[in-house]
């Protein structure tokens, strides 16, 4: 059975700062559940991996911008686990496209497979705060 330690947390996140910087949407969508839940401000809750990747989409555009992520705290209980942190978005100039924190709920697979079943974001700086700034 596998654990999901710090380290497959970062690394997880490392892939998203990749697929991010380079407009892939479909990666970062891979990495949630098929019945995932993803929580962003300003948007009804989405629900399943085509909505999920819908938002991915939009959110990554094109590529060619710069997401650094934190993680603070990882915790794992059973077929559970959290990890909580915060993100920065930058654009190529070096401008704040965005900037908040997470909480994201894992849940192990069949396969002992973490994939992300619940995921929570919550801006400090709004993507439309940030680019008009």
């Amino acid at each position: 059975m596998s654990t999901l330690s710090r380290e497959t947390v970062e690394k997880s996140y490392r892939a998203v700062e990749e697929a991010f910087r380079n407009g892939d949407a479909d990666s970062i969508s891979l990495m949630y559940t098929e019945d995932a839940e993803f929580f962003i401000p300003g948007a009804p809750v989405l629900e399943g991996g085509q909505a999920i990747h819908e938002a991915w989409k939009k959110i990554v555009g094109p590529g060619g911008n710069t997401l650094r992520t934190v993680v603070r705290e990882v915790q794992e209980s059973g077929d559970l686990a959290y990890d909580t942190g915060h993100f920065t978005a930058i654009a190529p100039n070096g401008g704040v496209i965005n900037a908040g924190k997470w909480i994201v709920l894992w849940k192990r697979q069949s396969t002992g497979e973490w994939k992300i079943h619940r995921d929570f974001m919550h801006w400090d700086i709004p993507p439309s705060e940030a680019s008009s700034s």
